[in-house]
C-alpha cells in the first residue's frame, strides 16, 4: 500500500516487457534519458523516478530480495580526472586482498593504474604487498604480479625488505607501493620495519629514499610506478606534509606524470565523535590520499650516484 501511494506521487510506469534477465543482478542497459531503472519481477512494469535527483549509478547491479531493491557496487570505470573516488574498498563481487587488513589499498586504485599503464602479461611489482591486493588485481587483469613484504600475509607473497628486493635490474614493467605513513599502524612488529619510524625523523626519509632507489633499479626504462600515501597528523603533534616530502624524493629518480587525490572512505571518517573532536580541537581529519604517478626516463633524469645502491 505504501509503495502504491509513493508510486502515484513520484513515479511514472513505463512498459518494459517481461525479460527474466532483469532480475539477474547483472548490469543492464537503461532506457534513453532515464535517470534510474529499478528491477521488477517478470510480468510487472519497470518504474523510473521523475523530477528526482540521480541517487545512484544506473549501471550498478541491483537485486530484488523480499520485494526490496538492494543496490550493489557501481561498475568500474577508468577515472578521468585527478580526483578519484569509489564507494567501496573492493570492486565486483569478490574481495581483493583481505578486508580485515588495516591500511589496505582500495583495489580500484590499483585497477585504474594497471589499466592505464600496463598490458596483459606485464610484470607488476608491489614491494610492500600487505594482504595481497595488488596480486589479486593482477590476476583479474592478466598481469604477472610479484609481491614482497617483511611479514608475508599469504603464500604467494615473498619475504623481503623493500630496500633490497630479490629482483634483477630493470625486470619490472610497473611498480606500485603503499608505504607506512609514519607510526600510525603496527605492521610486522619487526625492528627493521619502516612502519616503526616516525615521519618526523630523518630515519624515515632515509629509509624511503632507499626504497625508491630500489624501485628505480628494478623498473624498466620508459615504464611507470605509483606511490600511494597520506600526510601524517597526530593530535598534539606537528603536522607532517608527508606527501610533499616523498614527492620531492621521487623527483630525484623519476619524471612526474601526474598527482591524483583519492577520496578516503575509511570507517573512522563515519564516526561522528571524530568529527566533533576535529571541530573542538580545530584540526582536520585526513580526507584524501595522494597518488603520485611517475615515469622512469634515463634520458632526462639520472639520480645522483650516492642515491643508488650497488648490487
Amino acid at each position: 500500500m505504501v509503495w502504491r501511494k509513493l508510486r502515484s506521487w513520484f513515479l511514472q510506469e513505463i512498459p518494459w516487457g517481461s525479460d527474466p534477465s532483469l532480475c539477474s543482478g547483472q548490469a543492464f542497459p537503461s532506457p534513453p534519458q532515464t535517470p534510474l531503472s529499478l528491477f521488477a519481477p517478470s510480468g510487472l512494469r519497470i518504474t523510473r523516478f521523475l523530477h528526482l535527483p540521480l541517487i545512484y549509478d544506473r549501471t550498478c547491479p541491483m537485486n530484488l530480495h523480499n520485494n526490496k531493491v538492494n543496490f550493489g557496487k557501481p561498475a568500474l570505470e577508468l577515472q578521468t580526472t585527478t580526483l578519484w573516488e569509489y564507494p567501496s574498498q573492493h570492486y565486483g563481487t569478490s574481495v581483493q586482498g583481505d578486508q580485515n587488513y588495516k591500511g589496505a589499498t582500495p583495489s580500484f586504485v590499483i585497477w585504474n593504474l594497471l589499466r592505464r599503464y600496463t598490458r596483459e602479461n606485464d610484470t607488476v611489482v608491489d614491494p610492500m604487498c600487505g594482504s595481497g591486493t595488488t596480486l589479486d588485481v593482477c590476476k583479474d587483469l592478466k598481469r604477472k604480479g610479484r609481491g614482497f613484504d617483511l611479514a608475508p600475509y599469504r603464500n604467494d607473497i615473498v619475504k623481503a625488505d623493500a630496500r633490497s628486493l630479490p629482483l634483477e635490474d630493470e625486470s619490472s614493467d610497473f611498480v606500485f607501493i603503499d608505504p607506512p605513513y609514519s607510526t600510525h599502524l603496527t605492521y610486522s612488529g619487526k625492528e627493521e620495519c619502516i612502519g616503526t619510524l616516525d615521519a618526523r625523523s630523518d630515519a624515515y626519509y632515509e629509509a624511503m629514499t632507499e626504497v625508491i632507489a630500489e624501485i628505480y633499479r628494478v623498473l624498466r626504462d620508459k615504464r611507470y610506478c605509483a606511490l600511494y600515501v597520506s600526510d601524517s597528523f597526530k593530535k598534539g603533534k606537528p603536522f607532517v606534509p608527508l606527501g610533499f616530502e616523498l614527492f620531492n624524493i621521487l623527483g630525484h629518480f623519476f619524471r612526474p606524470v601526474d598527482i591524483v587525490c583519492v577520496v578516503r572512505h575509511n570507517q573512522t571518517l563515519k564516526r561522528r565523535n571524530w568529527h566533533n573532536s576535529a571541530v573542538e580541537g580545530n584540526y582536520f581529519l585526513r580526507g584524501f590520499n595522494y597518488l603520485f604517478i611517475m615515469k622512469k626516463d634515463v634520458e632526462t633524469i639520472r639520480p645522483p650516484k650516492h642515491f643508488l645502491k650497488r648490487k
